[in-house]
């Protein structure tokens, strides 16, 4: 039905992953779930969780090109909302996300990127336009349960930034204590 009705086409560990979250409804509510029910869990768990404790607001890329023998190397500085409180962290690495997970660290948030897909959405009934979707399956650096995070957004970037903040929320890794010097 994600597929046929909305265009999503997930990785096989996210089907088994949302697969629990949609038991957990049907014997919460009883009865077979309708695309629009499918669709609402779906948002509710990865797109627009209520409990976010990390929300994104904006990320800005910058690049050092390569030199003298070092590679190129992907800057951010990434604008959140952890806990309700401003935040601008920076990082860098070898990519977009690769600068975003070390952006994140700055805020005491560790973890490891598993696996990533990107894929457009098929317009459908229910989608006016393709939209990019990301998925970054994610486990905390010291280790554990790995949770997958999904983007949807109409630049690629972006979603692949939402779906790094929708894993680290699932895996509910939000700092209970604002670092000092990392107020916006």
């Amino acid at each position: 039905l994600m597929e046929a009705e909305y265009g999503v086409v997930m990785p096989r560990r996210l089907q088994v992953e949302f697969s629990a979250e949609v038991q957990k409804w049907t014997d919460a509510h009883g009865g077979e779930m309708t695309a629009p029910d499918l669709w609402s869990l779906f948002d509710a768990t990865y797109l627009h969780a209520a409990n976010a404790g990390v929300q994104y607001v904006e990320h800005h890329l910058f690049e050092h090109p390569a030199s003298s023998g070092k590679a190129h190397v992907q800057g951010i500085r990434l604008g959140l909302k952890i806990n309700g409180q401003s935040m601008l962290l920076s990082g860098e690495g070898n990519g977009p996300i690769d600068a975003a997970v070390h952006a994140l660290q700055g805020a005491g948030i560790h973890v490891q990127v598993r696996s990533f897909e990107e894929r457009s959405t098929k317009a459908s009934t229910h989608a006016a336009n393709a939209q990019a979707c990301a998925f970054v399956e994610l486990v905390p650096t010291e280790g554990g349960t790995e949770r997958y995070g999904v983007g949807l957004d109409h630049n690629i970037v972006t979603a692949c930034i939402q779906a790094l903040i929708s894993g680290v929320n699932r895996l509910g890794l939000v700092p209970t204590d604002e670092p000092a010097d990392m107020a916006a």
